[in-house]
Formats: structure tokens, C-alpha cells, sequence
């Protein structure tokens, strides 16, 4: 082996070990020293993801309509805004539901249903994005669906929450669909990427083509000058549910609560929270290291960049390169990659060409699929 081969190979294996004992271990978070009815929360720093303070924060629940977070970034990821879709006597739901209360026939543009869901919450929009958006030739409107919440929930496993299981793109009513504060304040740090995103779940109101007028379902949402965004969610299993976005300064906090109680405890819960997470913040002196423990998420093209790479060289088929951006949750992956390793003795030029490509290549994958879906390449 060359000097250089060698080199390289030397610096490889010290990357590799570095992100095997990341992240460093960290101080878990205590439940808030203030009265939170909710059955479970999280408030954490969206640019750091420090988690302030936690209850049941990986319990799997009910999270309701809180559903639409991620059906909304599967949508965005998956067409543009102004993608026409004609809804379909499938998408309509109960009356008891929240919806649009649009018919068949209809025709609407991709970014009207995207604030059609989180505006009013309505159900009918989800479904009609969830069809259309994952239908194929010579499918029905149900597999359509279901289509559709295969690459969502195969999204969210890809990003290391695991808490999180979807059965429908709404979250209304439905055996086996969980989710926990955890996962949903994880993702929601990943989908503050997206202007579109941020946009649907800031707007009080919003008129839809064929004169919808949307009224937010969070009946606060003008009445917090630091709201940047929210997401309600509420039905007889999940509870009242809320997901809210705060900013103040250079500092943006996101609090979840689940299975919060009437009349307007769960507001309160919610608005707590934040107000707490805006003060540890302000504790803490900035570049001065934390102990806290820290939500994290990987990214989730990371695995197709991985895929490619295998067949180049078989030291990294135990390694995903999603593992470069961290989680503990492949820790047996590094594990046998490291043993790979040193069984060989020596990695050859093509595993590195191969290794150096993959990492690079998820970073490019990563920006032009925020780029094509109107994202910076950086978080907002």
C-alpha cells in the first residue's frame, strides 16, 4: 500500500471511530418545574436541538391531525405547488371531521389542499394529496394511499424515529396510528427547511381556489406575536394535541403536547412550554458546550446514496451512510464496519474513492431536493 493509500485510509478509519461514540453522552431531560396536564411533551431548541424538558416524550400515542406535518412534507417532497389535483369521491370524510368540505370533481392546485390541511385541518385535503400523489397506473384510489403512506412512514423510519407509525395521511380515527412528541418535534425541526411548510402552518387564514375561505384551527394563533407556526390536533383517542413554533431573537423553540385536556389547558400546556424553553435558552451561555440531550434526526436520502455505494466495496456493506450524520441507532452498524476494518488490515483506493463519493453525494442529494422543492439548502 502506498504512503497516500495509507494516509487516507488512516484518516478514514479516525472519521469512522469519531462518528461510532457520536453523540457524546448528555444529561436527560427532567419533566418542566411547572403544571403540564398534557400525557406527554417536548420542548426543545429548533436550531440545536437541546431538549429543554420532557414528559413520555417516546410513549407512542394518538398524535391526530398532528399527522399532517408529515404528510405535508411528503407532499412537498413529492410534487410542485402548482401540481393540479381533482379531488375524488374517496377523499370525502364524516361530517364530524374537520375538512374543507370541498366535493368530487373539484379541481385544486397542490399548494391549495397543502394549506387546506393545515389550516382547518381538513381531513378530505390530506386524503385527496395522498391519493393523487401517490397513485400509479392502473391503481385504485386506495392503493393509491397506501402507495403514498409507504414512502412516508419509510421517510420517517429513515430518519431514526422509530416511535412513529402512519396508517392514513390525516390521522383521524384509526387503529395502530402512533406517533410520540419526540418524533413529531424531531421532524418538524427537519421540515422547518421548507418555506412551504413554514408558510401553510404560519397563515391565519387563506382563501383556496372556487372561494374556500380557511380559518386556523388554532384559535391562539394571532395572539402570540412570537408564533412563527402551528399544527392542532384533536380527536376521542388522541386527546388535544398541539405542535407550535416560537421565535424570539435568534432563537426558535418548538413544543409538542399529546392527550392535553379541555377547555384550553392544552393551549396553556403548549404555551408554557415554549415560554420555559425561551428561558433555559437565555441560561445558557452560548458556545459554552451542553450537556442536555439532544434530538437528532438522520437524513433521509442518506440510505439511496448508501445503496449505491455498496456494490464498490464491501468494507461499507455494514455501514449506512446515513450513520455519517449520526444516531445511535447504528451503532452495531459502525460496530461491524470498525471489524471489517481491521480484518482486512488495509482499505483499498476504490473503498475510499467510494466512501468520499457517498458522503459528498448525500450532502448534494440533500441540497437539490430542497432546492427543487423551494428550500434553502440551509434551515430557515
Amino acid at each position: 500500500m502506498s504512503p497516500r493509500t495509507l494516509l487516507l485510509a488512516t484518516r478514514l478509519i479516525a472519521v469512522l471511530m469519531l462518528i461510532a461514540s457520536w453523540p457524546p453522552r448528555a444529561t436527560s431531560a427532567q419533566e418542566a418545574p411547572i403544571d403540564i396536564t398534557s400525557e406527554a411533551y417536548i420542548v426543545l431548541n429548533a436550531d440545536t436541538g437541546e431538549i429543554y424538558a420532557e414528559r413520555n416524550m417516546h410513549e407512542p400515542l394518538a398524535p391526530a391531525s398532528l399527522t399532517k406535518i408529515f404528510t405535508t412534507i411528503e407532499a412537498i417532497e413529492a410534487a410542485p405547488g402548482n401540481t393540479v389535483i381533482v379531488t375524488d369521491e374517496t377523499d370525502m370524510v364524516d361530517w364530524e371531521a374537520t375538512q374543507v368540505g370541498f366535493g368530487p370533481g373539484e379541481s385544486f392546485t397542490l399548494t391549495d389542499l397543502l394549506y387546506g390541511m393545515m389550516v382547518p385541518s381538513g381531513n378530505d385535503a390530506a386524503r385527496a394529496v395522498a391519493r393523487a400523489l401517490g397513485t400509479q397506473e392502473g391503481d385504485s384510489p386506495a392503493e393509491g394511499v397506501s402507495r403514498f403512506m409507504e414512502r412516508m412512514n419509510t421517510r420517517i423510519q429513515s430518519m431514526g424515529l422509530t416511535d412513529t407509525t402512519l396508517v392514513n395521511p390525516d390521522g383521524w380515527g384509526v387503529d395502530g396510528h402512533r406517533s410520540s412528541a419526540y418524533d413529531i418535534a424531531t421532524f418538524t425541526m427537519y421540515a422547518l427547511q421548507y418555506p412551504r411548510f413554514l408558510e401553510a402552518i404560519s397563515a391565519p387564514s387563506y382563501e383556496m381556489s372556487g372561494g374556500y375561505q380557511l380559518t386556523n384551527t388554532n384559535k391562539r394563533i394571532d395572539a402570540q406575536p412570537d408564533l412563527i407556526g402551528s399544527k392542532t390536533g384533536y380527536d376521542d383517542t388522541a386527546g388535544y394535541c398541539l405542535m407550535q413554533v416560537a421565535r424570539q431573537g435568534g432563537t426558535t423553540i418548538i413544543a409538542v403536547t399529546l392527550n392535553g385536556a379541555a377547555p384550553d389547558y392544552w393551549y396553556d400546556d403548549n404555551r408554557a412550554l415554549l415560554d420555559y424553553g425561551f428561558e433555559q435558552s437565555a441560561a445558557r451561555a452560548p458556545g459554552g458546550g451542553s450537556d442536555l440531550q439532544v434530538a437528532r434526526f438522520l437524513d433521509p436520502d442518506a440510505p439511496a446514496v448508501a445503496a449505491l455505494a455498496q456494490p464498490e466495496a464491501r468494507v461499507f456493506d455494514a455501514l449506512p451512510v446515513s450513520a455519517a450524520l449520526g444516531g445511535e441507532a447504528h451503532s452495531a452498524s459502525m460496530a461491524a464496519a470498525s471489524s471489517g476494518i481491521a480484518s482486512t488490515g488495509a482499505l483499498s483506493v476504490v473503498a475510499v474513492v467510494v466512501a468520499t463519493f457517498a458522503l459528498l453525494a448525500t450532502g448534494a442529494i440533500r441540497a437539490f431536493r430542497l432546492a427543487s422543492s423551494g428550500a434553502p439548502t440551509r434551515p430557515a
